[in-house]
This record gives C-alpha cells, sequence and structure tokens, in this order.
C-alpha cells in the first residue's frame, strides 16, 4: 500500500543522476537510525533520500510512504553491480549500465537483471526511521 502514491510524488523529488548519497553510520547488528529533522524528504509521504550506509559499497534509497510505513531499497542493480539511478521523466529506477528497469518497489520491469532490487529490513517509530543493512 502506498507505492502508487510514492511513485508519483517521488518523481518530483529530483533525479538520482544528481544525488549526492549521503554517508550514514552503521550501529550494531547493521542498525541504521535517521531522525527525521535531518532527513526533511522524509517527513512527508512520497519523499526519499539517497544514503550510503558506512557497510556498503552501493547507496540505498530510503522512501517514505503513507502513515508511518517505509522502504529502503538497494540501489546496486542485482546483475552486475552498477548503482541504479531515479528517472524523473519515466517514473522508475534506471540502471545507466545494460538498462535493467526496476519498480518504486524494487521489482523488475526489464533486464537483463533477473532478480529485484534487495530490500532492507525497516521501520518507522514517532520521527525515527530504523532499517538494517548486511554488515561486512
Amino acid at each position: 500500500m502506498g507505492g502508487s502514491v510514492g511513485l508519483a510524488i517521488v518523481g518530483c523529488a529530483g533525479s538520482a543522476a544528481r544525488w549526492n548519497p549521503q554517508a550514514v553510520s552503521v550501529g550494531e547488528g547493521g542498525l541504521v537510525e535517521l531522525e527525521l529533522k535531518d532527513h526533511p524528504p522524509l517527513v512527508t509521504p512520497g519523499g526519499l533520500v539517497a544514503l550510503r550506509p558506512a557497510t556498503l559499497r552501493k547507496p540505498v534509497l530510503v522512501q517514505r510512504l503513507e502513515h508511518e510505513e517505509v522502504r529502503v531499497l538497494s540501489l546496486r542493480c542485482p546483475h552486475l553491480g552498477c548503482t541504479v539511478r531515479w528517472d524523473d521523466v519515466a517514473q522508475l529506477l534506471v540502471c545507466p549500465c545494460h538498462g535493467s528497469r526496476f519498480d518504486d518497489r524494487g521489482s523488475v520491469l526489464e533486464g537483463p537483471a533477473k532478480q529485484a532490487l534487495p530490500v532492507y529490513r525497516s521501520e518507522m517509530s514517532g520521527s525515527t526511521i530504523r532499517f538494517w543493512v548486511p554488515e561486512q
């Protein structure tokens, strides 16, 4: 629920090609905690930010959905590992290397990628967003 609303609003947030993912620290167990006041786009449903957790080589996309729901996707293309980017015109995530296309939930719409973008466990409680990434 909220995917289509997020998709329509996310496109207004700007092209991923212009993103400069902010580095964030990773705590014990791979926990990343974000305060909404530090990431204003996430205050409103449809907002998104690209972040680079310290334990990952590629950034993640944090999406604020309806109510107190969030989704966190890896931006590493499962085909060959390029960083996917948001395409404002197509309203999709697109791999600039070989053209794989993904919806805002990370599902493959067009290959060569055969697997979806990984979705990380996440939750929102009050003004805090938490998600867990692999520790390497």
